[in-house]
């Protein structure tokens, strides 16, 4: 299977930081079943890095002198402005605070970087994970199945995935009216990264699974639907990916499945879910790009938590964290003269209505992406 996330290193990095930084990734991918160097690509100072626009990437720059004595300096630097155009998050390092002026390339001085001397290599690891979408909080799958058919397997799959670091979300109240729904259950399929569908033969015929499918199709939530044997899929499901059971892949007596059948699914769902996160990484990043190029202003790139940096057409600097499904407050690394871009397809209007209010008493102001245009137009700093 090809790699399902990719990373990479350029600048000057010292064997020893390389050394420290593979195996603080490692130990976090562990937790995942996933594997530095086969379901995450890792490439260490290549000659060029080149991500596919469907795999969650990111990079971390190591800054230092000998970053400007090395023969591929300028090759580096053009790869950088190459990443930095595409809106690949770059997360800068150095050796110490005090090194930022000379450590750095112009390219990514209007950017935050890392203290190498502070955070170390976890520190490192942890953001270019988080980059990347690969922390345990960011990993959301909502789980849509027929209770009445499938209560064990349910469970199961609940439990399994939970291990592998997924947050999963069942909705255990099918007589809640439809109001809750669209407040509660609709909130959590803007935030999961996937849907997993037990498409079963009355799956179309219930109620709450019917509206799940439908509505995480209207918010482009991916679909990865696990189809029972001898189960007919529907037309509607039909574009989503898939696993197919066979009629081995059950346990009758337990109403499970069996642990290749299980494996399947997991591998499945990684590999959906990491698509998944790409696609509406880069659809948030081609909003902002647009609406910052609308007003006369620029973006000079992505970096560490999904930080994205602008320049508005009057100069003025900007920094404007991109966050993903229901924005919350208090986002860490946000200041009181940041912005927070978010993707309001979905939500709901009430809720809307009332959370862009309190946000508007917050440090920082919500930019719808519909709209953000006009807010970098009339920009105030």
């Amino acid at each position: 299977m090809a790699a399902l996330y990719q990373l990479a290193v350029l600048g000057a990095p010292t064997n020893a930081q390389i050394e420290a930084l593979e195996t603080c990734i490692k130990q976090a991918l562990e937790v995942f079943g996933l594997h530095l160097g086969e379901d995450v690509q890792w490439e260490v100072c290549p000659a060029e890095f080149r991500p596919h626009q469907l795999q969650p990437s990111a990079v971390v720059f190591f800054g230092g002198p000998a970053a400007n004595l090395s023969p591929l300096h300028n090759l580096t630097l053009d790869n950088l402005a190459q990443l930095l155009e595409r809106g690949i998050p770059v997360i800068p390092v150095i050796s110490h605070f005090s090194q930022a002026s000379v450590e750095l390339p112009d390219l990514l001085r209007p950017f935050d970087y890392l203290d190498y001397a502070v955070g170390g290599a976890e520190f490192i690891a942890t953001a270019l994970l988080e980059a990347v979408g690969l922390l345990p909080q960011q990993r959301k799958v909502f789980l849509s199945y027929c209770r009445e058919e499938l209560s064990e397997t349910g469970t199961q799959l609940f439990e399994i995935l939970s291990a592998r670091h997924f947050e999963v979300f069942i909705n255990h109240d099918e007589n809640a009216p439809d109001s809750q729904f669209s407040c509660q259950l609709w909130h959590r399929l803007c935030d999961s990264d996937v849907l997993l569908m037990l498409d079963t033969p009355t799956y179309f015929e219930r109620r709450w699974t019917n509206v799940e499918f439908g509505r995480a199709l209207a918010k482009g939530v991916s679909v990865l639907r696990v189809n029972w044997p001898a189960c007919a899929p529907s037309s509607r499901a039909l574009a989503s990916s898939l696993v197919q059971l066979a009629g081995d892949d059950l346990d009758l007596d337990s109403r499970q499945l069996k642990e290749g059948a299980l494996q399947q699914i997991c591998m499945k769902l990684e590999e959906v879910r990491s698509q998944s996160y790409a696609v509406r990484f880069v659809n948030l990043r081609s909003k902002i790009r647009i609406a910052v190029e609308a007003s006369g202003g620029k973006l000079i790139g992505v970096g560490a938590h999904q930080m994205a940096y602008v320049q508005l057409a009057n100069g003025t600097p900007l920094r404007v964290k991109l966050t993903l499904g229901v924005p919350a407050f208090n986002i860490e690394g946000i200041t009181q003269s940041d912005a927070l871009l978010y993707d309001p397809v979905g939500l709901h209007p009430a809720w809307l209505a009332q959370n862009t209010m309190l946000a508007g008493k917050q440090a920082y102001p919500w930019l719808s992406a519909n709209e953000a245009d006009l807010h970098f137009a009339y920009w105030k700093d």
